[in-house]
């Protein structure tokens, strides 16, 4: 046989077709793929558009989009009627609206409280409304003190006096944003209409015409009612305050002038709607009253009317603003 029959070791497999190299591909460097985002895409394309708007309704109830001041006033919304009940009281219309009108307004002053937060900044806010409101607010939780401790009961306690140091303390944290963090940010030459100037004319008016009724002393007439007007003006340096800026305004501070006024009518609702007997027996200090409170709701009717014409047509829920073309 021939002598080159016998290959060596390595001829043998160096004849065998090599096997081919496996390439192996390189490694991904994007973005981590997001499943919940991948099928949500997904998902929306079997939407049909007439209910796309519903769905992301439903959306803005993922705990994850809710603020943490919304968190825990829902928190606290819950929080306060359960312990109202628990300590044997009634929660009736009277107190239903009594207890909502407080809400609403505790609600505006977090969501102008978050502006200022979230944009590090008080523009557009009227300083003089907030020094007015703290006033306010100061004076309505002394005049709810209980006037006396025999036969007390928790549940006999006036909301102003439960609920009220809430609001308080909201609009103290943002008189100090005015006046002292943000300072730098403070229209004061748009802020006009000047509280040491309001206020005092509050308490002087309040010592020549006031309303007044039977059983009360001659100190807690005075201070109610002068707490009383301080409360009808002081929405006014913000309001002259957004006319000032051409009735362009940010939707926290309108929301909180909203809030503020829509409250306020129900305390004109619980004087027609509970206040019967009073209306009765003392007609002249009633309607007194009563038309004070009407003359607060004239005063930011103007600003409702384009508030709520704004917010009809507004397309999203923080769009800014436009209360009319020249002014509120």
């Amino acid at each position: 046989m021939p002598s080159n029959f016998h290959a060596t070791e390595d001829d043998k497999y160096a004849k065998k077709p090599a096997a081919p190299a496996k390439v192996m591909p390189p490694p991904c460097t994007g973005p981590a793929l997001d499943f919940d985002d991948k099928y949500a895409k997904a998902g929306d394309k079997h939407v049909p558009e007439s209910l796309k708007k519903y769905q992301n309704a439903f959306g803005l109830f993922s705990f994850q989009k809710v603020p943490l001041p919304f968190f825990l006033f829902a928190c606290y919304f819950i929080a306060t009627p359960l312990a109202f009940t628990m300590v044997g009281g009634e929660f009736d219309v009277n107190n239903i609206e009594r207890w909502g009108a407080l809400q609403l307004e505790i609600l505006g002053l977090i969501m102008l409280r978050m502006k200022i937060q979230e944009k590090g900044s008080v523009s557009g806010i009227s300083g003089m409304t907030i020094l007015m409101y703290t006033a306010t607010y100061f004076c309505r939780i002394g005049l709810s003190f209980p006037t006396t401790l025999d036969n007390f009961e928790w549940k006999d306690l006036d909301w102003d006096f439960t609920c009220g140091p809430v609001s308080l303390l909201l609009v103290l944290d943002i008189l100090r944003s005015v006046f002292v963090t943000y300072r730098k940010t403070y229209q004061e030459e748009m802020d006009v209409l000047k509280a040491w100037y309001l206020i005092p004319v509050c308490w002087t008016v309040s010592l020549l015409v006031r309303p007044h009724f039977a059983g009360w002393s001659f100190q807690f007439g005075y201070c109610w009612s002068s707490t009383l007007y301080m409360d009808v003006l002081a929405l006014m340096p913000q309001v002259v305050m957004l006319s000032k800026a051409g009735g362009k305004v940010e939707t926290p501070i309108a929301n909180f002038v909203a809030a503020t006024t829509i409250s306020r009518c129900g305390d004109l609702f619980h004087s027609f709607a509970f206040l019967g007997g009073v209306r009765d027996r003392e007609p002249f200090s009633y309607w007194m009253a009563v038309s004070i409170q009407i003359i607060h709701l004239l005063l930011v009717a103007d600003f409702m009317y384009y508030y709520i014409k704004a917010r009809a047509s507004a397309t999203k829920l923080a769009d800014e603003i436009k209360l009319c073309d020249t002014g509120v």
